[in-house]
């Protein structure tokens, strides 16, 4: 079973959810790719959620609905565990007992003493979705600073991305972990069994970028991380039991230690960027959760070659409004990749993403380039008329 919030749809998980003919509950009315699914009412899809009964969602927005229908399922139970930062790092203490976090409101927030936070750390909202309002903090003459921004962040998000998507009202203040990120689709089989579907690497500008734009993998990637991904997932299992449930991470490396940022019930990478796996090796996450298999990851590597396989989220700035954009100029932008895979336009009314990028690389070296590509250039705004009074 699958909830669907139709604003941004993978075009394989449409194909794949066809093909194992899974019950769907849609949320919006947008799309028309969902004609061929099999879409049910909420009077027929929510009984027949279980303790035992699979399910996937492919947006954050659709948690609401399993609060609004089935409030007292263990999916549900479970997913308010983790989408919740505070409550998932109070739950993880047991793990990390000398991780430092802080769980206040927003008007707490510009009340505590700049001489009690041991910086450097960052702050986001509790419940929060991709980077926004996700501020590091290096030190306390950047403290004011940074509470502006933010505060300017939720304000502007308030009216794009539902309450249970965003939610600025609690603020997490945690350590700043330093090391390398990775970020894994996963999920736990009918016995708690640990399944690893795709392991992602994401790439920073500098030490202040909190940004999504871009993540890539590679058989390197795999192989530096995987191992340490599963033992974590083993041990996250003694603390919630469970099964049938699949998870998208985040976590970091750091000094041999793996530490996770936040863990996303239900789901797997955002806005379809899973999909990064199928072009790398081969990899249908949807199918391998719904028929309980598990990729042959031995088999996967031996056939992957050299190349680096990424995902960019091409998003409208912050500072432009979604309201006085005129066009984007796909075909301009196009240009700027070597090898695209995939070229996903999105015109989502509650997303900033204009599209999503597939694309294969012989080196690094087109990664950072786009990573710290302008894309202004790309946009082009309605022009405003002015008047003046004779």
């Amino acid at each position: 079973m699958i909830l669907i919030n139709d604003q941004i749809i993978s075009p394989i998980l449409v194909e794949s959810l066809q093909e194992l003919n899974i019950p769907v509950f849609k949320q919006g009315n947008r799309s028309e790719m969902l004609k061929s699914l099999q879409v049910m009412e909420a009077e027929e899809f929510f009984p027949l959620i279980n303790e035992h009964q699979k399910l996937l969602t492919n947006s954050e927005s659709c948690l609401a609905l399993l609060e609004s229908y089935v409030p007292n399922s263990v999916q549900n139970r479970w997913a308010q565990q983790l989408k919740d930062k505070g409550t998932f790092r109070q739950i993880l203490s047991t793990m990390y007992p000398d991780y430092f976090y802080k769980i206040v409101s927003r008007d707490e927030l510009y009340k505590i003493p700049v001489e009690d936070i041991p910086f450097p750390v960052v702050i986001k909202p509790s419940k929060g979705y991709s980077s926004i309002g996700v501020y590091k903090v290096k030190s306390a003459a950047e403290w004011e600073d940074t509470l502006h921004k933010l505060n300017t962040d939720l304000l502007l998000m308030k009216n794009i991305y539902d309450e249970e998507v965003i939610n600025g009202e609690s603020i997490l203040i945690e350590k700043w972990i330093f090391g390398e990120e990775y970020a894994v689709d996963s999920y736990y089989d009918h016995d708690g069994n640990p399944v690893i579907l795709n392991i992602f690497k994401r790439l920073f500008k500098d030490e202040y970028d909190t940004s999504d734009r871009i993540y890539y993998t590679s058989k390197q990637v795999i192989n530096e991380i995987y191992d340490d991904i599963l033992a974590f997932m083993h041990k996250f299992r003694e603390i919630i039991p469970v099964k049938n449930f699949p998870i998208h991470f985040e976590v970091r490396k750091s000094n041999h230690t793996i530490i996770p940022i936040e863990m996303n019930p239900l789901r797997f990478a955002g806005a379809g960027t899973t999909d990064l796996g199928f072009y790398a090796y081969g990899c249908n996450v949807y199918k391998h959760y719904f028929h309980g298999t598990s990729p042959d990851w031995k088999a996967m590597l031996h056939n992957m070659d050299q190349s680096i396989y990424s995902f960019l989220c091409a998003e409208i700035p912050m500072d432009i409004s979604q309201n006085l954009i005129q066009s984007i100029n796909h075909q301009s932008f196009k240009k700027q990749f070597q090898q695209i895979l995939e070229y996903r336009e999105i015109q989502a009314t509650n997303d900033r993403t204009f599209a999503i990028v597939f694309f294969k690389s012989e080196t690094m070296e087109e990664l950072y380039r786009l990573l710290q590509m302008d894309l202004r250039p790309f946009i082009t705004l309605k022009e405003i008329e002015h008047s003046r009074e004779r």
